[in-house]
């Protein structure tokens, strides 16, 4: 049976909030009338309107980082009729011919396709081509191209064994949106899932966070080994600003190429 002191307590208490004319009542906690009865484990206690917490993030290796999406869940049942062409597409040529009619980049600027062969040793990705990139081979044309073939090869990966691209294949001339960005990353683990690398690379902290999220930071994170779209990731510095910083340099060669676990130095 109630407690019929703290029942009454509770009635006066609801009636004096009913008579000051307010349209909601307010609970001071605890109030909960015990019973004799046998307790029934509670539920957890959801707070009112709670969204459905997100999906758990891909297995980091290490734990850390953790990612902060999951991009595998975004790419369910990719050959429902509202899918777009891209997450249909079986292989890269056909993943290529969808991003060309693809509103993102149909009819817009020249953009740059992904480059290399499939399964390489490492799968490259900036985040958007600056001027003097937005040509064929793209970065690989560039001081900067010449400056990554050196340090991979250091590590006994050639050229050939590179794959290249960008989160966003045309020059950003603005802000990116932040439904294009779910788009973009979309359209980045279906090219990654079709390349089957077996490391990717994202240079600079752009890129990082086009990926992982802005809850990630580079000074913290690069180096680190994560997971994207089922394949060991790990981030680098941005290779520009390390053209010209020795002291960048050895960070990342001496540091962060080994934290990751990915790579065995010659």
């Amino acid at each position: 049976m109630p407690d019929l002191n703290q029942a009454q307590a509770l009635r006066l208490y609801l009636e004096a909030q009913i008579e000051l004319g307010e349209k909601e009542v307010f609970f001071d906690e605890p109030w909960e009338i015990p019973r004799v009865e046998k307790a029934v484990p509670s539920l957890p206690k959801i707070a009112p309107n709670a969204s459905t917490p997100p999906t758990k993030p891909s297995i980091v290796t290490n734990e850390v980082p953790k990612a902060p999406i999951s991009v595998q869940a975004n790419l369910i049942n990719t050959n429902s009729v509202k899918s777009p062409e891209f997450l249909k597409a079986s292989n890269l040529i056909e993943f290529n011919a969808a991003l060309m009619k693809d509103p993102i980049y149909a009819g817009t600027a020249p953009f740059i396709l992904g480059e290399g062969g499939h399964k390489p040793s490492v799968m490259l990705v900036f985040a958007s081509p600056i001027v003097g990139e937005l040509a064929p081979k793209g970065i690989w044309n560039t001081s900067v191209g010449v400056m990554i073939e050196r340090m991979f090869n250091g590590l006994n990966i050639e050229k050939k064994q590179c794959y290249f691209t960008y989160f966003y294949k045309k020059q950003a001339l603005r802000p990116i949106s932040s439904l294009i960005e779910v788009q973009l990353r979309n359209m980045l683990a279906k090219e990654a899932q079709l390349v089957e690398p077996e490391v990717i690379v994202l240079f600079g902290e752009k890129t990082l966070q086009f990926v992982f999220g802005r809850v990630t930071n580079l000074n913290q994170d690069a180096g680190k080994p994560m997971s994207f779209a089922g394949f060991d990731t790990t981030a680098l510095l941005d290779p520009y600003h390390l053209m010209n910083d020795k002291n960048l340099k050895l960070l990342t060669w001496n540091v962060h190429i080994p934290a990751s676990g990915f790579f065995v130095k010659a």
